[in-house]
């Protein structure tokens, strides 16, 4: 399927000499909760949940999800002597000043709906209103960028699947879980697949592949041929 094919060059003695679709799974990479979009999202439900958290409001504001600038942000904070509280948003502000208004009037909307509809809705409706999926796609490894936020709403499904009683208590979860940081970025090819599963030494023991590749991504030298197969 389309979902599973993603395009890797094959660099041979530091030239590019083919390309081809290279199905892969990262196992035990970086932890998924220290990922930025991840931290993007828990900031933006947190929001949610306390408008009056102006932090969040700012990081949010400022991330990924409405990107807007800092020249604006200082402008609307200072200039203007207003706060970044979804509940105290001023009704009247110049043109470019507008997107911040709007969107913590959004946030302010999530918050007044979040405890009378599913989790995974109001995640959605976050995400669909910031254009987020095109976004994230767009971004460098976009595929992985774009699986990891997905796997926020599969969990909110979850949350919501096993009884969770209130917004409140899916983002403490999520602010718990980044605290153990443990969790791992999310697969872009399903376990039991094919492709290449890509991981350290450590988690490969007690592991057997037909082909192996041990690469050193950080080697300054290296030969042109193998220099010994096993």
């Amino acid at each position: 399927s389309s979902r599973r094919r993603h395009t890797r060059y094959i660099s041979v003695t530091g030239v590019q000499t083919c390309a081809l679709p290279i199905s892969h799974l990262l196992v035990g990479g970086r932890s998924f909760h220290d990922r930025e979009e991840i931290e993007t999202l828990r900031a933006a439900l947190t929001a949610v949940e306390w408008p009056d958290d102006e932090l969040s409001a700012f990081a949010t504001l400022r991330g990924s999800l409405f990107a807007i600038g800092d020249e604006e942000l200082l402008e609307y904070h200072h200039h203007h002597g207003k706060s970044f509280s979804a509940f105290r948003a001023p009704d009247v502000v110049p043109d470019h000043l507008v997107p911040i208004v709007e969107a913590l009037g959004f946030l302010r909307e999530l918050h007044g709906r979040r405890n009378h509809v599913p989790v995974a809705e109001t995640v959605g409706r976050l995400l669909d209103r910031t254009r987020a999926h095109v976004g994230f796609a767009l971004r460098r490894a976009g595929e992985q960028v774009l699986a990891n936020v997905l796997h926020v709403v599969e969990l909110a499904r979850q949350y919501d699947l096993s009884g969770g009683m209130s917004f409140r208590g899916f983002v403490d979860e999520l602010r718990e879980a980044a605290e153990d940081g443990q969790a791992a970025e999310a697969p872009i090819v399903e376990e039991g697949s094919d492709g290449v599963r890509i991981m350290t030494v450590h988690k490969a023991k007690g592991l057997e592949f037909p082909v192996v590749i041990l690469a050193d991504m950080t080697a300054n030298l290296s030969q042109a041929d193998a220099s010994r197969h096993l």
